[in-house]
């Protein structure tokens, strides 16, 4: 099992879940999965550019601190239905996973982690290394991207050096809050989109037992074509290195098609 250590106990953790999920009003019990596995070479995830699967079923992004400017991500093979054309209505989703940002010696730490949905069958964009996170080419004006970045490094678009912020087509996110990150320490996020009130909401814990939380409304529908990829990306540059081990990841998404209700559910991994 991949299970890194923790001071926040598992069960203030789904508390604190449970009452964030009352609070916003998403009624998503009947679809949640409680399947627990680990990351493994079975072909359900795209491993792209310098992301690895290690033995003990953890997900690095990237690996080797010798070499900069990587960009490393890794989604879930299958396309995930966000909306659907014929009756207009949008998917709820939710998904949690857990994380640590590790420095490498000698370098400052850049640029942080995102988790995205974008058109089923991204690939790495060109020119989308450093705070450009492997999700968004620099040249490229048209983006279909709904991103939670956690940054590490300030770049000119951003607000502070680093923060939680949620992003769509842009880098330049439409709501943050700072983040006091901690190298070596364990982050717990579940994420939220409820599509009846179109919000994304955001609750991390952190290992200290703190609490942050963000929000933001997002029409999907307008931003995202009707299937999509769902997955993390990570970057580094020259003199900026860090990387990202993924220690679990649940994914649930329900969408209503003619009446009839279909729910995508991504194995658990912890």
């Amino acid at each position: 099992m991949a299970t890194p250590y923790s001071n926040v106990s598992t069960q203030n953790f789904l508390l604190a879940c449970l009452f964030f999920l009352l609070a916003i009003n998403v009624n998503l019990a009947a679809a949640i999965s409680s399947n627990f596995t680990e990351f493994t070479d079975d072909g359900s995830l795209i491993i792209q550019g310098d992301a690895k699967i290690w033995a003990d079923g953890s997900l690095a992004l990237p690996t080797d601190p010798s070499v900069g400017f990587t960009t490393s991500r890794a989604l879930y093979a299958t396309p995930v239905p966000i909306w659907d054309s014929t009756t207009g209505n949008v998917a709820s989703f939710v998904t949690s996973f857990s994380f640590i940002i590790k420095d490498f010696e000698d370098y400052n730490p850049a640029d942080g982690l995102v988790f995205f949905l974008a058109p089923f069958g991204t690939e790495i964009p060109k020119e989308s290394t450093g705070g450009r996170f492997g999700i968004i080419n620099g040249k490229d004006a048209f983006n279909q991207i709904v991103a939670v970045e956690f940054d590490t490094f300030i770049n000119p678009w951003d607000s502070s050096p680093r923060h939680i912020g949620i992003d769509v087509n842009s880098l330049i996110s439409l709501k943050t809050v700072p983040w006091n990150k901690v190298a070596g320490s364990l982050e717990k996020v579940t994420i939220i989109y409820d599509s009846q009130t179109k919000t994304l909401s955001v609750l991390v814990i952190h290992e200290n037992g703190q609490i942050s939380t963000i929000s933001q409304e997002i029409d999907l529908k307008v931003v995202l074509p009707e299937e999509v990829s769902v997955g993390f990306s990570a970057t580094t540059t020259s003199g900026g290195r860090e990387r990202h081990d993924i220690y679990s990841w649940s994914f649930t998404s329900t969408l209503n098609t003619n009446g009839a209700t279909e729910n995508i559910k991504i194995a658990s991994y912890a």
